[in-house]
């Protein structure tokens, strides 16, 4: 047990391992089809939860960090930090991404009578394509994977924080209009 504890990729993986087989008992209880979609569901709303986490982290935490600490502190915390959120919170933006549209194969043309459902994925959207082409080429600016400028940086920065904020402030009015449409049906 030890062993799984001392490792954030072994306890992952244990989790996993725990999370699929009581997708294996929903799928004996009922039908391989419900298990399948199920799993989909589950893999949307832990993607949404990783992204949602790492929002809340680089806003309170992260940013503050960065704004907190000497310039010759910084790349520190950008090259330990700042890169691997990164990665991870652009990762499971994808993750989102595509489980929720693979979630909204069934409903297919009908989501326009859905309109919470519609306000949702329209949320989700915007907040996936702000990661997507305004946070990850900036994060590439500052951590010094594209070459650039003190200032092209420091305009990188600038616009991180403004598009993280808004991203922050997206979350929960799109997150409640998701719940509330998985479960009202809206």
């Amino acid at each position: 047990m030890r062993s799984i504890l001392e490792s954030a990729g072994r306890a992952s993986l244990a989790g996993l391992v725990l999370g699929l087989v009581i997708l294996a008992v929903v799928g004996v209880a009922t039908d391989m089809h419900a298990a399948g979609a199920l799993a989909i569901r589950t893999a949307h709303v832990f993607a949404a939860m990783v992204w949602v986490g790492f929002i809340v982290f680089v806003n309170v935490v992260q940013l503050a960090a960065l704004k907190a600490v000497s310039d010759a502190e910084r790349p520190v915390i950008v090259r330990h930090i700042a890169g691997p959120s990164a990665r991870v919170f652009t990762g499971a933006a994808h993750a989102t991404l595509a489980t929720g549209l693979i979630l909204t194969l069934p409903i297919g043309n009908t989501v326009h009578h859905r309109p919470l459902l519609l306000a949702g994925i329209l949320g989700g959207l915007v907040m996936w394509a702000i990661v997507q082409f305004i946070l990850s080429p900036n994060v590439t600016r500052i951590t010094g994977k594209v070459a650039a400028s003190d200032t092209e940086k420091a305009a990188a920065r600038a616009s991180i924080v403004t598009w993280a904020r808004i991203n922050l402030i997206l979350v929960v009015p799109v997150s409640v209009a998701m719940v509330i449409a998985a479960h009202a049906g809206l």
